[in-house]
């Protein structure tokens, strides 16, 4: 089971995080009006104090490819994160993309609002490198931020079709983190909202406890190292 936290802006905070065994740690740098949002310089100086054996993500909500492009050519993420809406860059776009950043894995969000969901996702699929569902909100741009759960019977008819990791994301945190994985049982589970003391400071005792109870909830065996 592997746990991608989001978003960093301090670097007592990745210390934490990589300490506690979060394999993903995610950004949201650039020109973007998204909750801690941080240049990309700091994005870059963040992603230094990441070991080699754990995945930096930046997200973006920008909406033209290009602009895309050069922001993963800019924060240099080992993950790729596109959560605009979903059906705003299609699937051509995301293939495209995928192709001109070779270096990056793609992943692509996906709003659980109903079954819909499930058609979405099996066709991003194929030019993504990963899924994450996720919950859209009217106060943020793009999908995610929002700190609310959405259906996990849909999250799992995405898991049991397609083929790449699915992420879970969308009102997660340490005290139903344990029932969302064994409900959807997804490849990895993503929290910003309720691992976070404030929108630019994330809780360091939250995000162990997320780590903890979501390797528990997968029977992994790190999870009682």
């Amino acid at each position: 089971m592997l746990v991608q936290i989001y978003s960093f802006t301090h670097p007592d905070d990745v210390r934490a995080a990589v300490e506690a065994g979060v394999d993903n740690l995610g950004v949201a740098a650039g020109d973007q009006d998204v909750p801690a949002a941080i240049s990309n310089d700091r994005a870059r100086e963040l992603f230094a104090l990441v070991p080699d054996d754990r995945t930096t993500c930046a997200l973006t909500v920008h909406t033209d490819v290009d602009a895309i492009v050069d922001y993963a050519r800019a924060v240099e993420p080992d993950v790729l994160h596109v959560c605009s809406d979903t059906e705003v860059i299609g699937v051509d776009a995301v293939a495209a993309i995928r192709e001109r950043v070779p270096e990056v894995d793609l992943m692509k969000a996906v709003e659980v609002a109903g079954p819909s969901a499930v058609d979405a996702a099996e066709r991003f699929a194929p030019v993504s490198d990963w899924l994450i569902l996720d919950t859209a909100t009217d106060d943020v741009e793009g999908v995610g931020a929002s700190g609310d759960t959405h259906d996990w019977s849909v999250s799992r008819e995405v898991v049991d079709r397609v083929d790449v990791p699915v992420v879970l994301a969308g009102g997660l945190g340490p005290d139903n983190v344990a029932e969302a994985v064994r409900t959807v049982r997804p490849a990895a589970v993503d929290s910003y909202s309720h691992t976070s003391r404030s929108e630019r400071r994330k809780d360091h005792g939250a995000v162990r406890a997320f780590v903890e109870n979501a390797r528990a909830a997968a029977g992994d065996p790190a999870s009682d190292d």
